[in-house]
């Protein structure tokens, strides 16, 4: 589902401040925290990531675009019309995404860039400290995963996320939509890059809870991007907008879940749509465990403290 904002939405949205060094924490009525404005490490050399990062999705963009590797769909889809293609791993067997010998080269450019790596470790790391349940929830489903079929390929040896996007731009706006095939209580790592305006454009639009933020090049959130509309307010002329994205396929869960099977085969087996519904439990209930995994602002520390064994 996506689309472009009616002017009676975008009436009744709040500005929040732009996010840069100082996270900040949205958080539901019950002190969940389900949004993380992390911002940009405190690092002197951040900013040489974010250009060598620009530089280097730019270069792969023009040279895509030379030889002709980009399809209709890599450059006019459903989330805006800008360059932007995926890596690793997804559901659909499970398997390694597909690409043209030519498109294996330019994504395998981005895979070993050592400034892309600086990005891919941060939303990572941002996850673990902010969604302690959570991360464990992903390392041991996804290591599960991998140790079974050892043809799967990590992105990044550093990152929890077994796939990644790189919205090459050059005018990243992305229209109204959710990123459905996530996990549903799974996060998604964001990061805006480029050179704009952030009082003017190249904000994060979070729909359902009718809120705009100023979102500087350089900075990471980690949003449901499966259940919360999302969107960009569009940059001007003469700048650009770029951006990198890390999330997990829900299907990859359900495969695991399964014992590596996909439900249909899981329910040709004698005795298995009674395992199937233990697994998927009562209708109603799934979401109370999927709202189990995210910390409460009160609870946080001590999460952390548990999940990775801390003093």
């Amino acid at each position: 589902m996506a689309g472009k904002l009616r002017s009676a939405q975008i009436k009744y949205l709040v500005c929040l401040e732009p996010f840069v060094r100082t996270p900040h924490i949205l958080s539901d009525s019950e002190n969940r925290i389900g949004v993380i404005l992390v911002g940009r490490p405190d690092s002197e050399d951040w900013d040489e990531v974010v250009q060598g990062a620009t530089e280097a999705m730019e270069a792969v963009r023009r040279i895509g675009a030379q030889h002709k590797a980009f399809k209709k769909k890599d450059v006019d889809h459903r989330r805006g019309k800008f360059t932007a293609f995926a890596a690793g791993v997804s559901f659909g067997g499970p398997g390694n995404l597909v690409h043209t010998a030519f498109q294996c080269r330019l994504v395998s450019l981005l895979l070993h860039n050592k400034y892309i790596w600086c990005i891919t470790g941060f939303q990572s790391s941002s996850l673990a400290f902010f969604a302690p349940k959570l991360y464990c929830y992903y390392a041991n489903t996804l290591t599960s995963l991998f140790d079974h079929h050892p043809g799967l390929e990590h992105n990044f040896s550093n990152s929890i996320f077994p796939a990644c996007t790189f919205n090459c731009g050059p005018a990243t706006v992305a229209l109204d939509h959710l990123d459905d095939r996530n996990l549903s209580h799974g996060l998604c790592g964001l990061t805006a890059l480029g050179s704009y305006d952030l009082t003017r454009g190249g904000h994060l639009i979070l729909l359902n809870m009718k809120l705009y933020v100023r979102f500087p090049p350089g900075s990471t959130a980690l949003i449901p991007s499966a259940c919360l509309h999302h969107a960009n307010t569009k940059i001007w002329d003469g700048e650009t907008r770029l951006s990198f994205a890390q999330y997990t396929a829900s299907g990859l869960f359900r495969w695991v879940a399964y014992g590596f099977q996909s439900a249909k085969n899981l329910e040709m087996q004698p005795g298995r749509k009674v395992k199937k519904t233990e697994i998927d439990e009562e209708d109603g209930t799934r979401w109370e465990h999927g709202l189990a995994m995210f910390s409460k602002i009160e609870t946080l520390a001590a999460d952390q403290r548990d999940v990775f064994d801390l003093d």
